[in-house]
């Protein structure tokens, strides 16, 4: 049996303190990765609204051109029945 308690010791002088450090590590790890996930996550929402934004001006200036495109028209049939 001295050589089973021997490797647990070195299991408990060694490895544990090892595997809380790497626990810590990870937890720190955890945090900052759900820091830059709330971050993307805000930045995705943002560019989310901008794009709608440009999508409905760029409706807008759609229309626009297609009433021109109309006036232009009716103003060619006012000239050709003229």
């Amino acid at each position: 049996m001295g050589v089973a308690e021997d490797v647990r010791q070195v299991l408990r002088d060694f490895l544990a303190p090892e595997l809380r450090e790497i626990r810590g590590i990870q937890f720190s790890l955890d945090k900052r990765l759900d820091s830059q996930d709330k971050q993307l996550d805000s930045i995705d929402e943002l560019n989310r609204v901008r794009f709608e934004a440009i999508v409905r001006r760029l409706e807008v200036i759609q229309q626009s051109f297609a009433f021109d495109r109309r006036i232009s028209s009716l103003e060619g049939d006012k000239r050709r029945s003229a």
